[in-house]
């Protein structure tokens, strides 16, 4: 009697899962592989900015789940882990499932990181799924039926921190007075210079504050109170909107299950989990040993998702695996409806050039084909001037 083979289980399908899923399956289509995650819908989180602005529409942003599986022959279930045993290849889930597992690759990502600070989980909007955009679309609808120049303040000087004041600002004029609070010396601290630049002039030609080397202290329903180098600061609010920073999402996890450091499993070069070499973390939650200077990005994600899925490859065929190597392509940001600014291999631009070349690099990426598509092709049509000066430029040479 043939034996069942156990299935490869992925937990998260974010950028790290999703591409280490549907890069496996066409290495070894042979594989049996099953990708769990608590939502219905893949979130590609740097296009919700534009869908706030509706300079593209929500579902080009969320393909579903299901979809993106079946079309590769690749299981999909929707739940909620809760438990893993390491020793007996066990994994809980909150509805009493349990499931055995072959190899295990971990990938939950990111939930939003509030240090602790009082009132902000209660009194803060925030910018991580398409509920938060939602919900802090409506507050913001509502507001264009009352006073101008609300006081709204956003927490953080990071790329989301950023994007958000440009858009908001754009969409909705002189509704608010943008404040952009930021604890270091400056915004995109661990970003390249040139869209370090490029933001701190689309800052100012919007005429949103930047208050530097401010700490954020309390949140309360109509005060925000800030440490800076003046001292406290009590100033009235309309609004926060919180995007300071993030933690790895690990609720399952039992305390000292396994090694962690900054919070992240510690992984080695190759992403196994000290101990247990059939499983493996990838992505937000984890933290590769030599390589701890690695920025939470989508980029580092796929990335990682793409060699795993090579390497573990590499070992079914008993074959030696090779070392993670991160590769850096760049960054792209969005400073405003239809404009931004790119920074990579060599090559620096902003305006509306750069912001045409982000979207249709996005939608490129998105991860079902037919969905990446429609997304490229209903932007194509919208941009047709786009491409007459493109078709020009290649018809003269």
């Amino acid at each position: 009697m043939k034996l069942r083979q156990k299935p490869i289980v992925i937990v998260g399908a974010g950028f790290a899962g999703m591409t280490f899923a549907l890069t496996l399956k066409k290495l070894n289509p042979s594989l049996p592989i099953l990708v769990v995650d608590s939502k219905t819908n893949f979130i590609f989180k740097p296009l919700m900015y534009e869908v706030l602005s509706k300079e593209i529409r929500s579902w080009e942003a969320t393909p579903k789940f299901a979809n993106i599986f079946s079309d590769a022959s690749i299981t999909f279930l929707k739940n909620c882990l809760t438990k893993i045993d390491f020793k007996e290849n066990i994994l809980e889930f909150s509805d009493d499932l349990k499931l055995g597992y072959q190899y295990l690759v971990i990938c939950t990502g990111s939930v939003p990181n509030s240090f602790s600070i009082k009132g902000v989980d209660e009194n803060c909007y925030f910018f991580n799924d398409f509920h938060d955009l939602n919900k802090l679309n409506s507050f913001l609808k509502k507001s264009q039926e009352t006073a101008f120049n609300r006081k709204l303040f956003i927490i953080g000087g990071g790329p989301s921190g950023i994007e958000l004041a440009c858009k908001i600002k754009d969409i909705f004029k002189e509704q608010f007075e943008i404040n952009l609070i930021e604890k270091s010396n400056e915004i995109l601290n661990k970003n390249k210079i040139f869209n370090r630049e490029q933001a701190e002039k689309a800052l100012e030609k919007r005429q949103i504050n930047i208050l530097l080397n401010s700490t954020v202290k309390e949140v309360s329903e109509t005060k925000i109170i800030i440490s800076s180098e003046v001292g406290i600061t009590s100033l009235d609010k309309d609004i926060v909107i919180y995007t300071a920073g993030v933690k790895p999402n690990l609720s399952y996890l039992e305390t000292d299950q396994i090694t962690k450091k900054f919070g992240r499993i510690l992984v080695n070069n190759n992403f196994q989990i000290e101990n247990y070499k059939n499983c493996f973390a990838i992505g937000d939650i984890s933290v590769v040993e030599g390589m701890e200077d690695l920025p939470i990005t989508a980029q580092v994600a796929m990335q990682e998702g793409n060699h795993l899925a090579n390497n573990l490859e590499l070992s079914i065929q008993g074959k030696d695996t090779l070392p993670f190597e991160f590769k850096d392509n760049g960054e792209m940001i969005s400073l405003g409806i239809g404009e931004a600014s790119i920074s990579g291999l060599g090559v620096t631009f902003s305006g509306k050039l750069a912001f045409e070349a982000r979207r249709l690099i996005y939608a490129s990426k998105l991860p079902d084909i037919t969905e990446s598509l429609k997304s490229a092709s209903s932007w194509i049509f919208q941009k047709k001037s786009f491409l007459k000066k493109f078709l020009k430029k290649d018809n003269s040479n």
